[in-house]
């Protein structure tokens, strides 16, 4: 699938995640307390999306202060799971948008991330992969549990569901495909690359628009009984339903999306994205090798690392002068090398990665290629000897 097409569906999911759970919210609240949903809720998302804003924004602060001071790379990596909570229930305290919070604080904390954290990245990202499959799974089970309830006290009132159930999924991909069409119209005029611009792309972002953990998290927060005691109305078809939408947009889609591609022609061989990968790695080594030929930028390493490189840079430039190392061993000349190589590395390395980590943030830059990038320079540099 063109790169591009992927941005706009990751950057669509991050919105309409946000505004599905706060709507979820303001309709359970009315629902349990007995009131009715007004104009007020756009009022009230407005603020709550302001309030997250400025709260995921310190939450980010305060994240990249505690990995200043902290020098533990478990405690650091510790950080991570336990910062997400903390923003999402300072939100939910201020009436605010827990998720909007929680997407702020990443994005900070990722924007602002250190170039010679190189371990921690590593580290972290298998860490959170584990976490997000394992949620995901517990989420999928959670719901088979609840809908094997549902079947066993409903009986055979469940096939009266059914109806329900595919005209809401058939309704979703109406309404997605007439949104964006809508949008595809106006990208026409303002060449917006973060909507859809052809039919064909219409089509595609139609047929990916697949409802997964959010889905499930809502269905599975919906509250056994209201205010008065009795059952939350209609929380078996409810269910029934969210299971139907999983059904439809995330099996389906996800089964024939590459037959769709192949009959429309718009699939990509991935080269404009290996050209961009290959022209950032170009701007990382002339970084590198400009930190080589300045030392200037060695300000920019941790003190001990520069500490260590001018040392044996010194030593070693003294010694050729004076023609000490003609009385060197040979097992001496290697180890003398060896240092010079991994100090020299050292610079190279972590130049390069502040290219990379600055690259990230720039517009038009694609985040996916500059984080493959950056993980083949964490990998090398964590290969590394000490």
């Amino acid at each position: 699938m063109p790169r591009r097409l992927i941005t706009v569906l990751q950057s669509e999911g991050l919105f309409n995640d946000a505004a599905a759970i706060v709507i979820f919210q303001a309709a359970v609240a009315a629902t349990v307390s007995g009131t009715k949903l007004g104009a007020g809720v756009v009022l009230q998302f407005v603020i709550g999306a302001a309030l997250a804003v400025i709260v995921g924004i310190a939450m980010g602060w305060l994240t990249r202060l505690i990995t200043q001071l902290v020098t533990s790379m478990v405690a650091r990596s510790a950080v991570t799971l336990v910062i997400p909570f903390a923003a999402y229930i300072l939100a939910e305290e201020l009436h605010a948008s827990g998720v909007i919070a929680v997407v702020v604080t990443a994005l900070e904390t990722q924007r602002h991330a250190r170039s010679q954290d190189a371990a921690e990245r590593v580290t972290r990202t298998a860490f959170w992969d584990v976490v997000e499959l394992l949620a995901t799974g517990l989420a999928f089970g959670l719901v088979g549990l609840e809908i094997r309830h549902v079947i066993r006290d409903e009986g055979a009132a469940i096939y009266g569901m059914i109806g329900p159930a595919v005209a809401v999924c058939v309704l979703v991909f109406v309404v997605r495909f007439a949104w964006l069409g809508l949008l595809a119209i106006s990208a026409r005029k303002r060449k917006n690359l973060l909507q859809p611009a052809s039919p064909k792309e219409v089509l595609i972002l139609t047929w990916c628009g697949m409802r997964g953990l959010a889905t499930l998290a809502l269905a599975l927060a919906l509250p056994l009984t209201i205010a008065e005691g009795s059952d939350f109305p209609a929380r078996h078809e409810i269910l029934v339903i969210a299971c139907a939408v999983l059904l439809a947009t995330l099996v389906l889609p996800g089964l024939t999306l590459p037959w769709l591609m192949r009959v429309l022609k718009a699939s990509e061989d991935g080269s404009h994205e290996k050209d961009a990968a290959r022209l950032l790695a170009k701007r990382a080594q002339t970084a590198a090798i400009s930190a080589l030929k300045e030392h200037d930028l060695m300000k920019e390493l941790p003190a001990d690392k520069v500490a260590l490189v001018k040392e044996k840079m010194t030593r070693l430039h003294a010694e050729l002068l004076d023609g000490t190392l003609k009385n060197e061993s040979d097992a001496e000349k290697r180890q003398r090398g060896r240092e010079l190589a991994i100090a020299v590395q050292t610079i190279a390395l972590d130049a390069a990665r502040q290219e990379v980590v600055a690259a990230r943030s720039e517009p038009g830059m694609d985040p996916e290629v500059a984080d493959r990038v950056l993980r083949q320079l964490d990998l090398r540099t964590m290969a590394m000897p000490e």
